[in-house]
């Protein structure tokens, strides 16, 4: 009876995980519970267990997170990794299965309190993490222009001032936008903020902050503009981008009116 129940609980695990092993730490072997043809390749013509999960995981693990993975699976810190711990984790994004969870689990110790079972099991979580990464991008972002929110935009322009990262900060507005609600609707208004906004993201670097601050309101600060030559060339470049602008059935031209000012890092 034990041994049924101790079947079904290993399949049923074997539903969750991606790979199930049984590691023998003390013999230096592994069994499988649940594996397949790429852990299959990939350890195939290996010796040990370290040498077994090291090649595996070099081959299924993206290249930016090869470091934390292999520091992860070193099974000669494993014990001391574990002291107090019954399992630990990490998260990497895999070449196959995409974002995945890896645990160490501490399965029984040694009659002399040394680590030798531990089951090593990976969990993909790719739909998670899409889900994840979803919610993270609602609240960081203006759902009608698609540049950070406020609350996010505050966040990391004071995140670069904390690294004195110099720069220039601009806030602005839209000219006349209560007019344009008034005459031509909400709707043709709303595609003056996105074309604002699409403005923003053009001339603005890969470390710049554009965000909407709320109604016609925006804000942008760009790092490592001081000079009143450079911050005119960036201003100008958004005013251009601004005159390019034609929203029907609008006749009027759209402008914004800025005000700026530079920050020097101590």
């Amino acid at each position: 009876m034990k041994n049924d129940i101790d079947r079904l609980t290993l399949a049923a695990l074997s539903e969750i995980y991606i790979s199930l092993h049984i590691f023998d730490l003390q013999e230096d072997t592994l069994f499988p519970i649940k594996t397949n043809q790429y852990i299959d390749m990939w350890s195939a013509n290996f010796e040990g267990c370290q040498d077994k999960l090291g090649n595996v995981m070099n081959n299924i693990t993206v290249d930016e997170h090869l470091g934390v993975v292999t520091e992860f699976t070193d099974l000669a810190t494993l014990e001391e990794r574990m002291q107090g711990h019954r399992v630990i984790s990490t998260v990497f994004r895999g070449k196959v299965n995409g974002w995945c969870r890896a645990r160490f689990i501490k399965v029984d110790d040694n009659v002399d309190d040394k680590l030798r079972y531990v089951l090593y099991a990976v969990e993909c979580i790719d739909e998670e993490k899409k889900k994840e990464d979803h919610l993270l991008y609602l609240s960081q972002t203006d759902l009608m222009t698609g540049i950070f929110n406020r609350g996010h935009g505050e966040k990391m322009i004071s995140e670069l001032l904390a690294g004195h990262q110099a720069g220039l900060f601009c806030l602005f507005d839209v000219d006349k936008f209560k007019h344009v609600n008034d005459k031509y609707g909400h709707l043709v208004g709303d595609k003056v903020l996105i074309a604002i906004a699409e403005a923003l993201q053009k001339v603005k670097g890969s470390n710049d902050i554009v965000m909407r601050l709320g109604g016609d309101e925006f804000a942008a600060y760009f790092v490592d503009i001081l000079s009143e030559e450079t911050a005119s060339e960036v201003i100008n470049r958004f005013f251009d981008e601004v005159a390019k602008i034609h929203i029907a059935p609008m006749t009027e031209e759209i402008s914004v009116s800025m005000g700026r000012f530079c920050i020097k890092a101590d």
